[in-house]
């Protein structure tokens, strides 16, 4: 007789590519006519803009510019002068499969900037990006169920819960605001170089729709009328939601990942900013499943034939976000501080055994005053490292971005900059389910009537109550009744009595 099983299916997103792209742009920059010559590159910062990706037969191709801004001091010494620039930049990865029905998303960053003088009259202006690059594409995942199992069959099921991804969305809107500095604040002469970095505090999913609010942290270098440079920070809160194709009952994890795709900066006539920048968060639906799989199964009765399958998954075991300082020296002394700018670079995950060593590189930039009141630049590179423990064949993935406000202190050796940073771990096992996907019972046996009624056997280390009862035609509750055994597995090494039914 041959046990009818029943066929079910999940689908969801599989994450077909999960790759970072980095690129180096370079910009020559001439300074106009009517400028004196150069004396000397103060500092340099940049900020990157992308626009939507785009999915072609076997590529996924990602184009955006990064805005640079430089400051240079006149070799007449007269006050600081700003030059702008924009880098295009454009990213490709390649594609498993040419047929593909999904869609990607991307996250994207300046990793380092500096500029250095090619002559008296030009600039080279230098910067790093790095995109991360994820595709998704359309799957399913197939298990098998025994809804009507015979009375003289004894089923193990096992349930096992799933997070996968269910669903992508793409949420683009602009952000407008009237920045106007406090009193008391030195007021604003010219714009030097402005960062506007968005970050999502919160999101969930209800029903049809991915809701998420968030912060976008703005930082202004500029010159003061009277040729003095000061810097500025602030925050813009924004709440969105975005429209999805299902209707979920249950509040499932979201996932987004804001990116800007255009941005600008414009200052009155009454000294207020206008703020005008747009940005789009892509928000995957990470959705909770429970399946119920036949693990194993037989009859009292009769030979059983088992016909097994195998479900391959990727299941995220572990999310963390791990906290701590990044620390940058610089051998200054006698500086005084204006402004500091740090950025992260790509994490490097390196594993040995079951401990992984996470680090993130960092870059860090300071303009300042120094002993004589000159204004002066300094750029150096650090890391941070952490350590994470992991499961025998789990992988594990990290991002790291600054989390806060840069400080600095000064002692015997110079200047620390130190910086909050956030280390984001997933950490993944890819695994195959075992299962039963069918079974066939033979004919009927007999008992033999020399078959002892109950067998005494002592439980060992590998051994548990379902196997016992598979070996000794038995069953999980005859044994837990005949040893008046509670919920919880019986310790190896009792003694146990087996009925034979």
């Amino acid at each position: 007789m041959e046990l009818t099983f029943q066929k079910n299916t999940i689908a969801y997103l599989q994450k077909l590519v999960s790759q970072v792209n980095t690129r180096e742009e370079t910009a020559e920059l001439t300074i106009p006519e009517q400028e004196p010559d150069i004396g000397r590159v103060v500092g340099a910062w940049a900020t990157a803009v992308v626009r939507s990706p785009e999915l072609q037969p076997g590529t996924m191709t990602v184009s955006g510019g990064i805005n640079g801004w430089v400051l240079y001091v006149p070799s007449n010494g007269g006050s600081p002068r700003t030059m702008e620039a924009y880098l295009p930049f454009s990213m490709k990865w390649d594609l498993p499969q040419k047929e593909l029905q999904g869609d990607g998303r991307i996250s994207c960053r300046v990793q380092s900037v500096d500029a250095r003088m090619v002559g008296t009259r030009r600039i080279l202006l230098r910067a790093t990006v790095s995109c991360l690059g994820e595709v998704y594409g359309e799957s399913e995942a197939e298990f098998y169920t025994l809804p009507d199992p015979p009375e003289t069959t004894e089923v193990l099921k096992q349930t096992l819960p799933l997070l996968l991804p269910g669903e992508l969305c793409h949420k683009s809107f602009r952000l407008e605001e009237m920045l106007t500095l406090p009193v008391g604040t030195p007021e604003v002469g010219r714009v030097v170089s402005w960062q506007f970095q968005p970050t999502i505090t919160d999101g969930k999913v209800l029903g049809e729709k991915a809701v998420f609010k968030g912060i976008c942290q703005f930082h202004l270098l500029y010159m003061t009328p009277e040729g003095r440079l000061s810097v500025w920070d602030t925050e813009v809160p924004f709440s969105q939601y975005g429209e999805l194709t299902r209707h979920y009952e249950q509040e499932e994890e979201l996932q987004c990942i804001p990116v800007i795709n255009n941005m600008s900066l414009t200052k009155d006539e009454g000294g207020e900013l206008a703020l005008q920048c747009d940005i789009t968060v892509q928000c995957v639906v990470m959705s909770r499943h429970k399946l119920e799989l036949v693990a194993d199964l037989y009859a009292l009765n009769r030979q059983t034939t088992l016909q097994s399958a195998a479900l391959p998954v990727r299941t995220r075991l572990d999310h963390q976000s791990l906290r701590q300082v990044a620390e940058i020296p610089f051998p200054l002394h006698g500086a005084t501080i204006l402004e500091c700018t740090v950025l992260p670079g790509s994490v490097r995950v390196v594993r040995q055994g079951d401990v992984a060593t996470i680090e993130l590189p960092v870059w860090g930039s300071l303009v300042y005053y120094d002993e004589t009141g000159a204004l002066q630049g300094r750029q150096c590179r650090s890391s941070t490292t952490r350590e994470l423990n992991l499961a025998s064949g789990c992988q594990c993935l990290a991002q790291g971005m600054v989390c806060g406000p840069v400080q600095w202190t000064v002692d015997g050796g110079g200047i620390t900059v130190r910086a909050p940073v956030e280390l984001a771990t997933d950490c993944y096992a890819d695994q195959e389910l075992a299962m039963l996907r069918g079974a066939v019972l033979g004919e009927e046996v007999r008992p033999s009537d020399e078959r002892p009624s109950v067998i005494v056997k002592t439980l060992s280390g590998d051994q548990t109550l379902w196997t016992l009862a598979k070996e000794n035609y038995s069953t999980v509750d005859a044994i837990r009744k005949a040893n008046r055994l509670q919920s919880a597995p019986p310790e190896p090494g009792k003694l146990l009595l087996i009925p034979v039914l």
